[in-house]
């Protein structure tokens, strides 16, 4: 396991509570993408575990994408990823909702038993951020499915619980009341402005907010191509946009969580780092060795990977604030 002399995450805690402001944790949709081998990671062949922890030395919250797919996740599992983050202490997960509950509109009770379990087990170490319920566009706002969403509000009741709408019929008033009455978080998602497509919702409900990038490539999302829907490379004046965007949603919360989730390429690591840097009034913050050789222009936010961490004695992020 990676050690971290002073996590990224618990600065980022100092500093809200000192300044009475929420806890903004970024990180990246998925810690396990092949492309993150030659962007991210200083070595091949790693493995999931070390791989975690390394990341854990530059984001503070991650969202689980396997839990998508896969059913057969545990307790264990969570178990195993709370291990592998012991460095950061405000480390947090949040857990995709399997596709059987979002997609098929099925309730399977293995599923959504093992989802539970852990929830259950995430939330015992401090280590929940939320359980997202991210819905496609073909699920449009209609009294059955209406009841499905209050289905799943009931199923993971005690979890905080983020829902991303993706079709535009559900952008009408009482949608915050709706989903406040079921205890449920909105998504506020970045996409391209498509017609029919959900826009970004700057309104939050429970006090807590969750953000995901998506980036804005409108070809991709048009032919519904999974690899280049989320292939975009924001600019600075879209950073910018959207750190506005942050600043406007947050003095409502105690916390938010924001989500890189424009993953091919690996482009999800600029946005994210440059958001923390922003986030930390514009001083540099750590960046990957592989970040900076994949995306040279984050140099300008960068504390080198060398001074940061392997200095005996260093405290490199409290002395680069």
């Amino acid at each position: 396991m990676y050690a971290i002399p002073e996590s990224v995450s618990s600065v980022f805690q100092e500093e809200a509570m000192e300044q009475m402001k929420p806890v903004i944790r970024v990180g990246l949709g998925g810690w396990e993408h092949e492309i993150f081998d030659q962007c991210l990671y200083p070595q091949p062949g790693m493995g999931s575990a070390a791989k975690l922890s390394y990341y854990a030395r530059f984001f503070q919250t991650v969202e689980v994408r396997p839990t998508f797919w896969d059913g057969d996740l545990t307790a264990g599992d969570a178990r195993e990823w709370t291990e592998a983050v012991q460095g950061n202490p405000g480390f947090t997960f949040s857990v995709k909702l399997h596709a059987s509950c979002t997609h098929g509109r099925s309730l399977r009770p293995e599923i959504t038993r093992n989802i539970r379990g852990m929830l259950q087990e995430l939330a015992r170490r401090n280590r929940l951020g939320s359980l997202l319920i991210q819905f496609p566009y073909a699920f449009t706002n209609t009294s059955s499915n209406r009841f499905h969403v209050v289905r799943l509000a009931e199923i993971f009741a005690g979890f905080p619980a983020h829902v991303e709408f993706r079709h535009e019929s559900w952008q009408h008033p009482g949608l915050m009341t709706f989903l406040r009455e079921n205890s449920l978080g909105v998504v506020a998602a970045d996409i391209p402005r498509i017609k029919h497509y959900m826009p970004f919702l700057t309104g939050t409900t429970g006090g807590s907010a969750y953000i995901r990038l998506h980036g804005r490539n409108e070809k991709g999302w048009l032919l519904n191509a999974y690899d280049a829907r989320y292939d975009y490379l924001y600019n600075a004046r879209e950073t910018r946009e959207i750190e506005k965007r942050i600043g406007a949603m947050t003095p409502h919360c105690t916390s938010a969580t924001v989500i890189a989730n424009n993953t091919t390429g690996g482009k999800s690591l600029p946005i994210a780092l440059q958001l923390i840097a922003s986030l930390r009034g514009g001083r540099p913050v750590p960046v990957p060795d592989a970040t900076i050789a994949a995306f040279p222009h984050l140099r300008s936010i960068a504390l080198s990977e060398k001074d940061e961490f392997l200095l005996p004695g260093a405290d490199p992020v409290r002395r680069a604030m």
